[in-house]
Parts: C-alpha cells; structure tokens; sequence
C-alpha cells in the first residue's frame, strides 16, 4: 500500500508539474547561458543555441556541435536534454537540432531543421519543427510540423535588436485536438562596456500574458563569464558561470521560481 501511494503521489506531481511547466514557460530556447541570463536571446548574436531561439543569430563562423541537460526542480520526470549541430555554408549555416522532455509517462520531442543568412546588414532564420507527444502504455501519440522565423540586425555600434515569431503556421495536434503554443518575441542587446552586455526581451504567447525576460552577461576575466537574469510570467531569477577556450565552452547555470525552486542547467559546445 505504501508503495502504491508513493508511486501515485510521483505520477500526480509529475503532471502537475508538466502542466504548470507547459503553461507557463512553453518553449523555452536551450542552452545553460540562456538560462542564466533569463532566457533574453532574441537579440544576443552569435549564440550557441540559436536554433532553439532566435534562429537569425546562429553562429556564423565555424562548425558547432552542442549538448544540453536541464531538470526543472530536481524531479527526474521533468528533464529535457538537447543536441544540436551547425555548419556554415557557401550560401548561409544550416543547423540540426533535437530536444527531448519527460519520461515514459509523457515526452515531447522536437526535430529542428533550421536555415539562416544575411542581407544588407540584416541576418534571418526560419526553423521547421517536427513535434512528438507520446504518453506511456497504449494512451498514444500524435505529431505536428510548425515553422518559427526570426531576424536580427544591429542598429548602432553597441546596440543589436532582433524578433522571432515561433508556430507562425498555427500547427496543431491531430489536425485541431490541441494547437502548439505560439509566440513572438522581440529584444534588445547593448554593450556596457568592453566586458559586459544587457539583454532584454519581451515575449507574448497567444494564450497567457506578456512575459519580460532581462540579463547581463559580464566578461570576469579573459576566459570566464559571469551572468544573472530574471523572468515574469513565470517570475524566476537565474545566474551562471561560462568557461571557453579556443575550441570549447561550458556553461553552467541554475534558476530559481518562487514556488517550486531551484532547476539546474548544464551545456557543452565544441567548435571545429
């Protein structure tokens, strides 16, 4: 009997928490530094894991291959790993990503395949995204395939400014059951100073409020980076730490919400 009450009480927190995650963060981008720093990407330029955000802002220069683990207030069930790879090309950097969330209770998979260039100044992106929800024993599954755009372009010497709209094809579930969330985000990047930058962004979501996301990131010393973020809708705070070398980073990071705690963030990236 204990055993049956315990295993009910896992399975019952479990979907609360799924539901509440799903509710109010959505699709959140990847990646331990933006984690750190509030989630406040749509702006940030060369960023790792671009094909998770703003897909305008991949990393332009070399090839990337980045991994990424995060579970939301320690509970095994609510952990999502990710992996993506991009590679420039003679005509713009295409870039392969997957994410996975859950366990065999409920999963959400997520291929990205995701393309982006430059012209007069103005970077964009488009990602197809092919999503999977599947639910333990013979409950089912279904899939949709959404397209996310975005654009980036910087306005002054220390100021870059960038928007992304995610499900612009309204995509749904089973031809209708259940729309994927949808979203459009627009925000900021300005250089402090040599070593330090501010991010902020706005999102709103079709289905809940406005959302306001902010970070800085400053440069500790030559090799090291230090971040702090907050969110609204949910209100969370966040910090972190980001190591690199000539052909490497890691980020570590950890977020904290109000009511259910601390989740912890790691990534890697290689560069070739």
């Amino acid at each position: 009997m204990i055993r049956i009450r315990a295993n009910l009480y896992k399975i019952t927190l479990a979907l609360f928490s799924t539901l509440f995650w799903v509710n109010a963060v959505a699709q959140m981008p990847m990646g331990a530094d933006a984690l750190s720093l509030g989630h406040a990407t749509t702006a940030k330029q060369s960023n790792a894991w671009a094909m998770f955000g703003n897909p305008a802002t991949m990393i332009t220069d070399r090839k990337a291959l980045s991994f990424y683990s995060f579970r939301s207030y320690g509970i095994i069930a609510l952990t999502d790993v990710a992996a993506h790879i991009s590679v420039p090309a003679k005509y713009g950097i295409t870039g392969l990503g997957v994410h996975r969330y859950g366990d065999d209770l409920f999963n959400e998979t997520r291929i990205r395949l995701g393309y982006s260039n430059h012209w007069q100044g103005v970077n964009f992106g488009l990602v197809l995204n092919y999503n999977t929800i599947s639910f333990g024993g013979d409950y089912g599954s279904a899939s949709a395939l959404g397209l996310d755009v975005g654009i980036q372009t910087q306005v002054a010497e220390k100021v870059s400014l960038g928007a992304r709209a995610t499900n612009i094809n309204q995509p749904s579930y089973n031809n209708g059951d259940e729309d994927l969330p949808r979203e459009m985000a627009v925000g900021f990047s300005y250089k402090l100073e040599e070593r330090a930058s501010l991010l902020f962004d706005v999102v709103k979501d079709v289905r809940f409020p406005v959302s306001y996301r902010g970070g800085i990131e400053i440069q500790v010393i030559e090799k090291l980076v230090g971040r702090i973020g907050i969110t609204t809708q949910p209100n969370t705070y966040s910090a972190g730490l980001g190591y690199s070398s000539s052909n490497w980073k890691v980020n570590l990071a950890f977020q904290r919400h109000n009511f259910l705690g601390i989740s912890p963030g790691l990534d890697i990236s290689f560069f070739f």
